[in-house]
């Protein structure tokens, strides 16, 4: 299935990801013979699907049959009017040959995706502290150890100081944690403070603590909230400090379920393609103002616990960015059961993600759970401080390009944090895959590419009749062995061709893009809108 619109901004753009993905089951598989050249131009499963097949038969040039392989007979579905049940919608749209008597589609469907976890997180904003290095920010960014990556005030401090949490949606918070995480300033850590919400009209009191001193290096204190309400406003009203600076390492606003609704975290269950399969992939959003980037961080697990924090569930793979602006954002939704793509354009230039499952050339036997993950920005396994502008979505380095075209710094092909399309191998490793190894034709015997990009197609031309092929795109795991194809994704040339341009193929369109703001020839890749 999928879907397109415009989002408000970033928080909306993953806010409706989320709905796309858990509202609806997923439809996928479109084909069709006949004789009409007509199409399904969209389509998706209800809130009731079940992994099924469907066979939607012409009856007429305007009327075809619905008949599910579980559900049975769904009716009638009209030519050019939305066919709508609980576990499948549809639209046929006529061509200019028209339907006849016979002519048949078909497509599947799956469960809709499940939400094990969900929190759009928040906008941070201090008194004092807002820009560099050490900025507010960095309390709510997920950190479960000792880092440098706190929030800092040197003297002289501002008292009353407030901290001061803005949710992108309600959230009502059952206790809240504090945590120094720093080996040389905890004797600068706040000792008086209370929590606040905002009612409309005023900060009222939810928690007050006084004389909070004494905090171990990587001690974290949970404070309970006796009376809890729902709110998008909370602040930490400081009014006492532990020395003439003020340090903290973390700020934690836990739901009664355990979750941090400040540290924005998503984790969905993709149903697979049976409608009994296990796929696990996330996102998280983060921001600094002052750098004025809005970004995305996409991830994949191996599995789930309730209990653990974002990026410590097992298998977590991540460090994988889609920059984004907090500005209305087009986007593209594409998903089945077992992987969803995301496209979302900013300025001129597109960002996308793939998150889920290749179609292996293995046995699920064989190799259980390929899943891939691509983004396109990758900064490497020590990421730059959190106000450098690398994180903008203007950067134009190697290290942002499209996951098609995914590329690594010099000399560091080995390290899955440097690209922006990686496979999980058989033993559970992650592996970083290639397709312009800096314009050096890559070996087989040494690193994982993607074919058929592979150091370039600049002499990739359309064919004779004027159409576009649309090549499948293969991950190689060095060996050599080719493992899968990203399902959905194609490489196409750009001779001739412009961004967001539809190539049929069959009953499916797709959409053509550019890797980022690159416009050559062999810069081009095509999503299928199916």
């Amino acid at each position: 299935m999928f879907t397109s619109g415009t989002a408000s901004d970033y928080a909306d753009l993953l806010d409706r990801l989320h709905t796309f993905l858990t509202a609806k089951g997923a439809s996928f598989g479109l084909t069709f013979s006949g004789t009409g050249d007509g199409t399904i131009t969209s389509h998706s499963g209800g809130e009731d699907s079940v992994a099924e097949t469907f066979t939607i038969t012409a009856t007429s040039p305007t009327a075809f049959s619905v008949v599910g392989s579980v559900s049975g007979s769904l009716g009638t579905a009209t030519v050019g009017s939305d066919f709508v049940t609980d576990e499948l919608e549809l639209l046929i749209e006529a061509g200019d040959t028209p339907f006849v008597a016979g002519d048949v589609f078909q497509l599947s469907t799956v469960p809709p995706w499940t939400s094990l976890r969900k929190a759009l997180g928040c906008r941070v904003t201090a008194t004092q502290g807002n820009t560099g290095a050490y900025a507010a920010q960095n309390l709510v960014d997920g950190k479960n150890a000792v880092s440098t990556r706190y929030w800092r005030v040197l003297s002289p401090v501002t008292v009353p100081q407030d901290v001061e949490i803005e949710f992108f949606e309600a959230e009502t918070i059952a206790s809240y944690q504090l945590a120094g995480f720093m080996s040389s300033y905890l004797g600068n850590v706040p000792e008086d403070w209370t929590l606040q919400y905002w009612d409309g009209d005023s900060w009222e009191d939810l928690d007050s603590r006084s004389g909070e001193t004494d905090w171990a290096e990587t001690e974290i204190r949970t404070y309970e909230i006796d009376s809890p309400v729902s709110a998008t406003r909370y602040r930490l009203h400081i009014t006492g400090l532990g020395g003439s600076n003020l340090y903290l390492g973390a700020v934690r606003m836990l739901r009664s379920d355990g979750i941090d609704a400040a540290f924005s975290q998503t984790i969905w269950q993709g149903p697979g393609n049976d409608g009994n399969s296990e796929v696990l992939v996330g996102a998280h959003l983060f921001e600094r103002q002052d750098a004025d980037y809005f970004n995305m961080e996409v991830a994949a697990f191996d599995a789930y616990a309730a209990g653990s924090l974002w990026r410590e569930q097992a298998g977590f793979q991540g460090k994988l960015y889609v920059p984004l602006w907090d500005d209305p954002i087009p986007y593209w939704f594409v998903a089945d059961g077992r992987h969803v793509v995301v496209v979302a354009k900013i300025s001129t230039q597109y960002e996308v993600a793939y998150l889920g499952l290749l179609d292996q050339y293995f046995t699920p036997e064989q190799w259980p759970y390929p899943m891939a993950l691509g983004g396109s920005l990758a900064l490497g396994p020590t990421t730059p401080s959190w106000n450098d502008e690398d994180w903008r979505w203007s950067n134009s380095s190697v290290n942002h390009r499209a996951f098609t075209h995914s590329d690594y710094q010099s000399g560091a092909y080995t390290d899955p944090a440097w690209h922006q399309m990686r496979i999980r191998d058989l033993d559970g490793q992650w592996i970083g895959c290639a397709s312009r190894a800096n314009d050096v034709d890559p070996t087989f015997t040494s690193r994982a590419v993607i074919w058929p990009w592979c150091s370039g197609l600049s002499e990739l031309d359309v064919n004779l009749d004027g159409t576009y092929a649309l090549w499948p795109v293969m991950l190689n795991r060095h060996v050599p062995n080719t493992i899968g194809i990203l399902a959905g994704v194609a490489c196409v040339t750009g001779q001739g061709l412009t961004s967001e341009t539809l190539i049929r193929k069959g009953p499916t369109n797709w959409v053509a893009l550019n890797d980022v703001f690159r416009t050559d020839r062999d810069d081009f890749f095509a999503i299928a809108l199916d």
